[in-house]
Formats: C-alpha cells, sequence, structure tokens
C-alpha cells in the first residue's frame, strides 16, 4: 500500500460538518476515508467527460497518425452488427 503524505484542508458549516459526522458514526469509517472513497470516483468522472485535451506536438502527430490509417476490416464486428440489437427484437 503506498503511503499517504498529502494532506488536504478543508472548511466547512458546522451543518455540513454534523451531516459527515452523523454518517461516520453510522459506518464508524474514518474522515479520510469516507472523503477519498467519494471524491475520487467523482475526480475521475469529471476527467473523463472532458472534451478537450491538449497534447504535446509529438503525441498530437502520433493520435493524426492512427485517424489516418485506413480502417481494418473486422469481421466479427460486422457479424455483430449485421443481427437486430436485443433492443430490437
Amino acid at each position: 500500500m503506498e503511503t499517504k503524505t498529502g494532506r488536504w484542508n478543508l472548511r466547512v458549516t458546522p451543518a455540513q460538518d454534523a451531516v459527515v459526522r452523523r454518517v461516520l458514526d453510522v459506518t464508524g469509517e474514518s474522515l479520510s476515508d469516507y472523503v477519498l472513497r467519494h471524491v475520487l470516483p467523482a475526480a475521475e468522472h469529471d476527467l473523463a467527460d472532458r472534451r478537450v485535451f491538449v497534447l504535446e506536438d509529438a503525441a498530437w502527430a502520433d493520435l493524426q497518425k492512427l485517424l489516418d490509417r485506413p480502417p481494418a476490416h473486422k469481421p466479427g464486428l460486422a457479424r455483430l452488427l449485421a443481427n437486430p440489437s436485443i433492443l430490437e427484437r
């Protein structure tokens, strides 16, 4: 397991603190575990939902080469798409 060396300081209202402390009492979880369990999936979702990506010139050139390649024939995919989906049956 990786050693935790970073620290976050958050400011909360008394009402926010009370709600979180109540759930910690119920779950027996630590504040750190609870916050991390909820914030990491949210952060991953926000990153996955991005629409703009910044690439260095070499990475952009590599991406353009991949996109400019002619399409490869995939017989299995062609068979799959030729059949109606389960939603169309």
